[in-house]
C-alpha cells in the first residue's frame, strides 16, 4: 500500500509517518519512486503508539527499534532495555500518583474549611 492508504489505515498523517521514517522507526520499500508499506509497517506503527502511550519518548523508542533491527525481536538486550524503561516509567507514575493524592487531600481540607464557614 502507498502512504495515503497507510495513513488512513493507521489513522495518522503523512507528516507523522515521514517523521518516523526520518527517525528510522519505519522503513518503507520503494517502488517506482513511491513508498510502499506492508502489514509489518502497520505493526511497527502500532508498537510505536503503544510505547508512546506508556510514556516512552520517540528517542527511547528509536533505541528500541535499533536494537530490534540489529539483534532481533526477542534479543535479551531488547527485552531487558524495554523492561528497564517500563520500570522507570512505572516509578515516575507512582511518584506522580503520590503527588496527586497529596494535592487532592489539600483540596479536600480547603473544601472542608470553607464549608464550615458557610452559613447554615
Amino acid at each position: 500500500m502507498y502512504i495515503g492508504e497507510f495513513v488512513r489505515m493507521v489513522n495518522s498523517t503523512k507528516d507523522t509517518i515521514r517523521h518516523y521514517e526520518d527517525l528510522q522507526l519505519i522503513h518503507p520499500q520503494w517502488e517506482n519512486n513511491r513508498r510502499v508499506y506492508s502489514e509489518e509497517h502497520v505493526k511497527d506503527y502500532e508498537a510505536i503508539k503503544e510505547m508512546q502511550s506508556l510514556g516512552l519518548s520517540l528517542k527511547e523508542i528509536e533505541v528500541m527499534f535499533q536494537l530490534k533491527r540489529t539483534s532481533g525481536c526477542s534479543s535479551p538486550e531488547l527485552l531487558e532495555g524495554l523492561v528497564k524503561k517500563l520500570e522507570e516509567k512505572k516509578q515516575l507514575f507512582q511518584m506522580e500518583e503520590a503527588h496527586i493524592r497529596e494535592k487532592r487531600k489539600s483540596i479536600e481540607g480547603i473544601i472542608m474549611a470553607v464549608s464550615k464557614s458557610l452559613p447554615s
